[in-house]
């Protein structure tokens, strides 16, 4: 019985092979009892030239996978080793540098698209001109190309309507989306150039008419769109400058806002309401420095808070006294104009601070142009940071990504203690010294550096103290009684802190002029940058 079935299936093998079937013939000859057998083992050396045949054939085709299974078939025969070898080498050699071809395709192909889908056509275009015509996947990204041309085209179409109708928002969309589409296009660019001029001109126009409101406004409708160009970046430091002097006069600071409307009336000469302005200023200035010269210039308090204020938002007939409000200043003293914004204190026995008297200061990279209010010798960005005074509250607003506490933010309000990361090189810890006082301090790390060999950086607020404990805003070990440094009528003056009774021995802190007070000796200087480990003469 198991004779009749060992010969069914050898003669199955044979017939197989016969007509062909060299897979089925395979399978059935390669079973042991049946290779063992002289029939079976004439089948498998037949089968062992079919396989290399095919193999070859295969290879042809570029069908790489399929020559390697007949060629390990054909192996089983035993015979024609060195054929089958070199065969072999053959196939892994072309199909190695097959696939390596293969992968370069995808790459170019991938790229193509991502440069197609980011905007930049051309570029998406070039790279498809290295990849073969005939291939399918290519021809398909081809045809994604062109349909976004022709989108881009019929934008730009849309825009022109629109920009000549005076419809300036739309058009701008347009614009924007057709650059979403076709970046680097020609007509795009030209476009885009013509509306920002358009706007450009509107939007100066405004401002010498005194309509900042509307000149921010056309600004704003036309977005990221031409931000590299000089004259919308002129426009945009004009309405800095605007919104400064406007906050100046907020805070009844009119001899600053004066200056910045008087470099507004430099850049625009055909502004007329800019030269009124600066008229009403001065007199105003003129009026306040009186005011402040006669006896009650030590019980007026400016620039309140909203927390100050009374229920209907007007300023309060007075105000609890705090560090500096209690002291009478020298009688007929000439008061000094035109204090800067920053300034540096040096302290003998203490080190150099830098002082900012303005509501916000910068944080950036020293090795700029235009340095940041708060320079440090660090890779950073040139405005990493903006340490903004609200009301009594110190927030951080981050041009970049910052780390406040350990946590990555963009802004946060700040408490005391926080330690602030802007880069490897540039760490500070942010530190409220003192409850009677508002101002706040910028405490930076030993591996951090600004010029002048400034340690500390004083966000000053109405008042600062001088001392050597953890409440002083300004170290200094040589000091006996605690200081308090203070501002009245724009000038800076210092004194022993009092404990309530009137104190009268202030004395001014002149620009270039030593003090010596409480057993501390300080001058005051101008701010000027300097390089690292070295200070100011």
């Amino acid at each position: 019985m198991f004779g009749r079935l060992f010969n069914s299936r050898l003669k199955a093998a044979e017939n197989a092979l016969q007509e062909g079937r060299l897979d089925e013939a395979y399978r059935l000859a390669i079973q042991p009892d049946l290779r063992e057998h002289r029939r079976g083992a004439a089948v498998l050396a037949t089968l062992t030239e079919k396989f290399i045949e095919r193999a070859r054939g295969f290879y042809r085709e570029d069908r790489f996978r399929d020559a390697m299974l007949d060629l390990d078939r054909a192996e089983a025969g035993g015979g024609m080793k060195n054929e089958i070898a070199e065969l072999r080498g053959y196939v892994q050699t072309v199909a190695a540098e097959h696939e390596r071809h293969e992968d370069s395709r995808r790459q170019r192909l991938d790229a193509a698209v991502k440069r197609i889908e980011g905007g930049s056509l051309a570029a998406g275009r070039d790279m498809l001109e290295r990849v073969a015509t005939e291939d399918r996947a290519a021809h398909e990204v081809r045809r994604k190309a062109d349909e976004r041309a022709a989108d881009a085209k019929r934008m730009v179409e849309h825009a022109e309507r629109l920009l000549a109708a005076g419809q300036i928002p739309a058009a701008a969309e347009r614009v924007r989306k057709a650059k979403a589409v076709d970046a680097h296009n020609e007509h795009v660019a030209r476009l885009e150039l013509q509306l920002c001029q358009k706007v450009m001109e509107n939007a100066r126009a405004a401002i010498v008419e005194g309509k900042l409101g509307r000149a921010a406004d056309e600004l704003a409708c036309v977005g990221d769109l031409g931000r590299t160009l000089p004259s919308r970046r002129e426009l945009a430091d004009l309405l800095t400058v605007a919104q400064e002097a406007a906050a100046f006069v907020s805070g009844f600071r009119y001899a600053e806002a004066r200056r910045q409307v008087m470099s507004l009336a430099r850049q625009l000469p055909d502004a007329g309401w800019l030269k009124m302005a600066s008229e009403q200023l001065r007199q105003l200035d003129e009026f306040q420095t009186a005011l402040l010269a006669g006896p009650l210039g030590d019980r007026v308090v400016l620039s309140p808070s909203p927390k100050e204020a009374g229920h209907d938002g007007q300023s309060p007939p007075y105000k609890v006294p705090s560090l500096d409000d209690t002291v009478a200043l020298p009688g007929r003293i000439d008061i000094a104009s035109g204090v800067p914004e920053r300034l540096l204190l040096l302290v003998d026995g203490g080190g150099s601070y830098l002082i900012l008297r303005g509501g916000q200061a910068s944080v950036g990279r020293a090795a700029s142009e235009h340095p940041a209010d708060v320079p440090i010798f660090s890779d950073v960005a040139e405005r990493h940071a903006n340490v903004a005074r609200v009301d009594d509250d110190y927030f951080l607003f981050g041009v970049k990504e910052v780390e406040v506490g350990g946590n990555k933010t963009q802004h946060q309000l700040l408490r005391d203690g926080d330690r602030i990361v802007l880069g490897k090189k540039a760490k500070f810890t942010f530190r409220l010294p003192s409850r009677k006082s508002p101002s706040a301090v910028l405490e930076l790390s030993d591996t951090t550096k600004m010029p002048n060999d400034v340690r500390r950086v004083v966000l000053f607020n109405q008042h600062a103290t001088v001392g050597n404990g953890p409440t002083a805003h300004i170290l200094c070990r040589h000091a006996g009684a605690p200081l308090v440094v203070f501002e009245r009528a724009g000038q800076l003056w210092i004194r022993r802190q009092s404990d309530g009774h009137v104190d009268t021995e202030a004395k001014p802190l002149r620009l270039s002029e030593p003090v010596e007070i409480g057993g501390v000796s300080l001058v005051l200087e101008p701010w000027k940058t300097s390089a690292p480990g070295t200070k100011m003469t």
